[in-house]
């Protein structure tokens, strides 16, 4: 197997988890729940056989956006497994505390602890992948819409795996909206970019205004929609389980064009040499037993 991808269920929230080609650890936001931490999971199951760089096991960590269901967990990060790269957005700090999106309990800690990331690497490390980041800037997502820019800077992530046989592409959303999308595919390099998507982990948790007609006009049909979802929310999106914007896998007999956390667990997915790839859905034990603070950011 060259490539994993994991979709955690952290329920309204987000945390996904790659194992690259050459066996770098890569983590996208730090969402959690009460009972289960993504960190911890991967510091006990996967962090141990990764190649590491700088003396930190995991490689690099993608923040998509400040939003507390993508931070919470950002102190167990900084404790047990601090990336040795940090990839994320800008902003005025003041400034996001009093915008739109509810509690922000974890941004304190993170607006301290991102700040010791600020030098730039002179050596990056080889994924064996290509690892692509797009994003409007703050003042760009202002000018679309003010009360939704937090959502519209979101770091949008292409992860392309290139086998022998085969090349899979897979799109992190981040809390991305339908205006964010829409202004970002009018660039000609995020078109060729997401030309060929094959597996969409979706943004804003599947809800209607996340979605983009124009971005999959871009994409073309992905085999797979994958949503991130609170288990007592019910406003997904229909379309990302329709024919026209999802090709569909067989997944224990039945033809599947959209996985959701809520239904379907921790979502996996592997890349073999050949650009193969599984798919494999399990609801992972609870491994934590205090409450972790935990707020809800739209």
């Amino acid at each position: 197997m060259t490539m994993k991808v994991m979709v955690f269920d952290v329920e309204h929230g987000a945390c996904a988890f790659l194992k690259t080609p050459t066996n770098h650890a890569i983590l996208i936001d730090c969402g959690c729940t009460e009972g289960f931490s993504p960190a911890l999971y991967i510091a006990q199951h996967e962090l141990p056989t990764a190649v590491g760089w700088n003396g930190h096991k995991l490689t690099e960590m993608i923040v998509t956006h400040p939003h507390d269901d993508h931070i919470t967990e950002v102190e167990v990060v900084k404790n047990i497994c601090p990336p040795a790269l940090l990839h994320r957005q800008k902003y005025d700090w003041e400034e996001v505390k009093t915008a739109e999106g509810g509690d922000y309990n974890n941004l304190d800690t993170y607006t301290v602890w991102q700040e010791t990331y600020n030098v730039t690497p002179t050596v990056w490390p080889n994924f064996g992948i290509d690892v692509q980041s797009f994003r409007l800037s703050p003042e760009e997502a202002k000018q679309i819409d003010e009360s939704k820019y937090i959502n519209n800077s979101s770091i949008v992530t292409i992860v392309t795996v290139k086998g022998t046989q085969f090349t899979q592409k897979f799109l992190f959303g981040g809390d991305m909206e339908t205006a964010g999308w829409n202004f970002l595919v009018k660039r000609l390099d995020f078109r060729e970019a997401v030309k060929g998507v094959t597996f969409f982990i979706v943004s804003h948790h599947g809800h209607e205004s996340g979605f983009s007609e124009a971005l999959f006009a871009a994409m073309g049909k992905p085999y797979l929609n994958i949503v991130s979802i609170h288990h007592n929310d019910e406003h997904i999106d229909p379309r990302y389980s329709q024919e026209a914007y999802a090709i569909g896998v067989e997944l224990k007999g039945e033809r599947r064009r959209r996985l959701t956390t809520r239904c379907d667990g921790t979502i996996s997915i592997g890349v073999t040499d050949e650009g193969k790839y599984w798919i494999k859905c399990e609801h992972l034990a609870d491994n934590q037993g205090k409450v972790l603070k935990r707020s809800v950011g739209f």
